[in-house]
């Protein structure tokens, strides 16, 4: 199936919006797989180390290049695992008690990672791995590298490299509750993760390099993938900061093995069937030949120069934060917040000074990923009850920093009250003082990508997403990640309804007064 047959993409984003969604809970088979990873066979585990690295540094700035020449493969392996996957917080008698660093729709994770080591410095031994977060081991899935099937994926020599993590989704996870919907969500889980995963690298001594263009069936080969119920999202490439750069592109063409399917899971195929649109952008958005890999040259270039909007004013941001602190990277990990107990019907959010907003966006904008993510990424922020700036619509302007006025509304909560879904028993927007919006242009990604383009932009939405969700952690505030909006009324709002622009993504934030009863929410 085409990557380039665009009426795929078009037609899936059309069809999969939260309100759709809603429609299909119909699904005959609703199989629950095991809790925090599905079982598979593999060629027994590879434990952990317990010790992991205890000094990261502070949250802020976001991005710190540090060495990481004094510490041993398996501390910076075990580190990076637990911190990007693993269980950091445990909360006795709430609704989800399990938490990690990076949020999931009703902490389900469909993310898995596989760990594919350059050479026996790692762990020992060489060999392809998944990681299993509630054993902190690593599942043995075969027990060599490959090294060169992994080159040929990429189309690029990675000599010098210390090793390669690959992202993948497992689908049914999420599919069971989500239906095909759950593409969506999975790709924006598995961006959290990988941002989580780049900011952890790069205080470990990591270059990390993130590559989402690559031959699919090779890696699903290398993996033990079944195509119907898995796929790859991302592989990431960890270079020693002394040697990184632009790894050459390689020339070898590997003869292709047909994947054996007598030792591939076929578990939850069947339930995977009844995901057919899924199944089908799952499909069509893999590459399949080397010619694939060539981007065409189309502008992709700041969604914001094609949205010209009529500002009233930019407020330009400034670093002039009201608490002198400095949280420490690991503690805001472990205390990052969806506030289940939060929002609900009777919470009193407590206004956010603009002062500590203005520093928060100054953060994200000092971080050089946050500024590549923002050329395609459009972010806004309704602002509702912040002290010290109108209650309104804006846009962020990363590259100055600053907030430009689109438009200013006397209760915008009430404006995102009718944009989502959510029933207000679970989300209080009139008390709730900010949300963060983030807009991207599908046409013009699909244009480049190919249908591929979708669950790339999501990522990325997912990476610019996860980056706030630590900022606010560090502030004490909450973050809730939301998908469930009505796309035209939110598009409204912010003022994109004319535009190529759509709404992908929201961001709840904020503090609460009176933390009210705990919701099995959804995403």
């Amino acid at each position: 199936m085409s990557n380039r047959n665009l009426s795929i993409g078009r037609s899936f984003w059309l069809q999969t919006s939260y309100l759709r969604f809603q429609t299909m809970r119909d699904l005959e088979v609703r199989t629950e797989p095991e809790p925090f990873l599905t079982a598979s066979s593999h060629r027994g585990h590879v434990p952990l180390s317990r010790e992991t690295v205890r000094e990261l540094g502070t949250v802020e700035p976001l991005h710190q290049l540090r060495q990481g020449t004094h510490l041993a493969p398996l501390v910076k392996l075990t580190t990076l695992l637990h911190n990007a996957l693993g269980l950091v917080r445990y909360e006795y008698g709430s609704v989800r008690p399990f938490h990690r660093g990076a949020p999931s729709a009703r902490c389900l994770y469909s993310t898995e990672l596989y760990v594919i080591p350059a050479d026996s410095d790692w762990l020992g031994e060489e060999g392809i791995y998944r990681y299993d977060p509630l054993m902190h081991a690593l599942e043995r899935i075969d027990l060599h590298t490959n090294w060169d099937v992994l080159e040929n994926a990429l189309g690029r020599s990675l000599a010098g490299a210390e090793g390669v993590l690959v992202v993948g989704a497992d689908f049914w996870r999420i599919a069971r509750l989500y239906a095909d919907f759950a593409y969506n969500i999975a790709s924006l889980e598995a961006g959290h993760v990988i941002a989580q995963l780049n900011m952890i690298a790069t205080r470990l001594g990591y270059t990390p390099t993130v590559h989402e263009q690559f031959l699919d069936q090779d890696l699903m080969e290398l993996l033990g993938m079944n195509e119907d119920v898995k796929t790859p999202l991302a592989v990431i490439v960890l270079w020693p900061q002394a040697t990184a750069g632009e790894s050459p592109k390689r020339e070898l063409v590997r003869e292709r093995k047909l994947i054996d399917m007598a030792s591939v899971s076929t578990r939850f195929e069947r339930e995977m069937n009844q995901c057919a649109d899924l199944q089908q952008m799952m499909k069509a958005s893999r590459l399949t030949s080397r010619v694939e890999l060539e981007l065409p040259e189309i502008d992709s270039s700041g969604v914001t120069e094609e949205l010209v909007h009529t500002s009233a004013s930019c407020v330009e941001l400034v670093q002039r934060s009201t608490k002198s602190r400095h949280p420490d990277l690991l503690e805001a990990l472990k205390s990052r917040n969806s506030a289940n107990d939060r929002i609900g019907l009777n919470a009193v959010g407590r206004p956010l000074p603009f002062a500590e907003l203005s520093g928060l966006l100054c953060e994200l904008a000092a971080n050089p990923e946050a500024i590549e993510l923002a050329q395609e990424v459009g972010l806004y922020l309704a602002a509702h009850r912040v002290e010290g700036l109108q209650s309104g619509i804006y846009r962020c302007d990363l590259s100055v920093p600053a907030l430009c006025t689109l438009t200013v509304q006397e209760d915008v909560g009430r404006a995102m009250e009718r944009a989502s879904v959510v029933d207000g028993k679970f989300i209080n927007f009139r008390s709730i003082p900010l949300s963060f919006y983030f807009a991207v242009d599908l046409e013009r990604t699909l244009q480049k990508y190919g249908n591929r383009g979708y669950q790339i932009l999501l990522m990325k939405v997912g990476r610019l997403a996860q980056s706030l969700c630590l900022l606010a952690a560090a502030r004490g505030w909450f973050a809730r990640p939301l998908k469930s909006y009505r796309d035209a009324e939110a598009e409204e709002m912010l003022g994109i309804a004319q535009s190529t622009q759509i709404v992908a993504y929201q961001l709840v934030m904020g503090e609460s007064d009176t933390p009210y009863l705990e919701f099995d929410m959804g995403l």
